[in-house]
């Protein structure tokens, strides 16, 4: 084995389960890219579980990554901006490791984000190297989008892409210690869709001994549908395609372009998608009774798992500001929210006394944020806790970026390219600015690689006593429930609040 601190050009060879792989050392960290963990899953296999990879002989040179998963060339939320290449053969991920000779370090996993319909590992945009650095393994892997991964269709597999997940989990489990990784101790991490992923397979994946532990940066665990339900959403997607037979039949690069691109303007109009168009996607987990077993939330993270979750103070200014109503919010919009996520006359009576004050987008704002991230993710965690899990806490409160004339605030997945040293990168700059911290990036990945080889990230333990919450800004420190006020906004059984917090 080639050690990655040694200064060499020859590759690291690393025998897996199908064949033997040749990574790349730089900077004392080796990389391994476009790994198949399974077999392409269109033509014969569209819509159906993922299937073992084939064997290879000789060495597959693992210098490149892979395809990413189909899905739209743009995202009509993030400006038309230009997303990743991708092809069908897309079921592959990347390895970075420290020193493949190493013996059983911990392992991180990440799952990444994109509302089950975009997104991609094929990236340096996640990078493992900047936590292999750390002294940790980490894998990063593609899975199936959109129509092809999360809806209910008639006759496919029911959470295809989240089966993929659990195909490369199981891929960790067989194949990770020839890297220098500790098959035991597995966290798996995420960022909004790719956390909700975790939290929805935990059980299934937990009782398979996959993952040890799980780091849910912004989950929104409530965004899940019934079988029934999931099976009329489809039928709806569907029809807003155009599509009246088998999907097999419209060909990839026009299902994904014209006619992707009119479901995504239709989407934000909630005379016809309500309530789905304030979840922001028409995709998302079925309750499948196999790999997802029940939409409770008391019954996804199991005390087993060691547990670190949070949420970002702004989360929803992601979303309103880009697709306008952050500005020309108006009172039916607000009506509208509150009606697709089911909220008590109680919590609208507190909504009224907390933000009735504010503009209407700000008002919106903190409704959306409440009911898609603080609320549910607030209950994941009291309910871990209560169950006897080993439970932390965090809120992202960094406020500073420039975008927006100042009111993005700590949006959405701002804390992402922190946490992967991302923050010179032209895609984020908008939203970081050039004064952002770069300590408080280095604090994420110490506390987050602390977590996966101790289950301690360094602070104290949340319970119902203390709720005691990790505030991650410029100057970190240790609050008390730092959202307390918000509470009856979206917990019926909360004292309306005094405005001020």
């Amino acid at each position: 084995m080639v050690n990655a601190h040694e200064n060499t050009t020859e590759p690291a060879l690393v025998k897996t389960a199908s064949g033997v792989v040749a990574g790349k050392a730089q900077g004392g960290v080796v990389s391994f890219k476009g790994i198949p963990y399974a077999a392409d899953p269109y033509r014969e296999n569209r819509f159906g579980p993922p299937r073992p990879p084939r064997p290879w002989s000789g060495v597959l040179e693992a210098f490149e990554f892979g395809p990413c998963a189909p899905q739209p060339t743009t995202y009509s939320l993030a400006d038309a901006t230009p997303l990743y290449p991708w092809d069908t053969d897309c079921l592959s991920l990347n390895v970075y490791t420290p020193d493949p000779g190493s013996n059983r370090l911990p392992v991180m996993v990440w799952i990444h984000a994109g509302g089950y319909n975009t997104g991609s590992a094929a990236t340096s945009r996640a990078d493992g190297s900047v936590f292999a650095a750390e002294g940790v393994v980490v894998v990063a892997m593609n899975y199936r989008l959109g129509a092809d991964g999360f809806l209910a269709l008639p006759g496919g597999t029911v959470n295809s892409g989240m089966h993929d997940v659990v195909a490369a989990l199981r891929w960790v489990r067989e194949n990770i210690a020839a890297f220098g990784g500790d098959p035991d101790a597995v966290t798996a991490f995420g960022n909004s869709s790719g956390s909700a992923i975790i939290a929805a397979i935990a059980r299934t994946v937990a009782a398979e001994g996959l993952i040890r532990r799980a780091i849910l940066q912004s989950p929104c665990p409530s965004l899940v549908v019934e079988a029934d339900e999931g099976r009329a959403v489809a039928a709806h997607v569907l029809a807003d395609l155009g599509i009246d037979g088998d999907p097999r039949d419209v060909p990839l690069k026009e299902l994904l372009g014209r006619r992707q691109r009119r479901l995504d303007v239709r989407f934000r109009d909630a005379g016809q998608w309500n309530p789905y168009t304030y979840w922001f996607s028409p995709f998302m987990p079925v309750v499948d009774d196999t790999l997802f077993t029940d939409s409770a939330l008391s019954e996804r993270i199991p005390p087993s798992v060691d547990l670190l979750i949070g949420t970002n103070r702004d989360e929803s200014r992601y979303f309103l500001i880009r697709n306008g109503q952050f500005s020309s919010a108006t009172e039916q919009d607000l009506l509208d929210a509150q009606n697709a996520y089911g909220v008590p006359e109680e919590c609208r009576s507190a909504a009224r006394s907390l933000y009735g004050h504010l503009p209407l987008g700000e008002q919106l704002a903190e409704t959306v944020t409440n009911w898609i991230w603080r609320g549910p993710a607030i209950e994941l965690t009291q309910l871990h806790a209560r169950s006897g899990g080993n439970t932390f806490a965090y809120e992202f409160a960094w406020r500073e970026s420039p975008a927006f004339d100042g009111c993005y605030g700590a949006a959405h997945f701002l804390e992402v390219p922190f946490l992967f040293d991302q923050l010179d990168d032209p895609a984020f700059a908008p939203q970081v600015g050039p004064d952002a911290p770069a300590g408080l990036g280095r604090t994420l990945r110490e506390r987050w690689t602390r977590f996966a080889a101790t289950g301690d990230p360094g602070w104290a333990r949340y319970d119902d006593e203390n709720r005691s919450v990790m505030v991650l800004d410029r100057a970190c420190r240790i609050d008390s429930d730092p959202r307390e006020i918000h509470r009856a906004a979206w917990d019926a059984q909360c004292a309306v609040p005094t405005p001020g917090r």
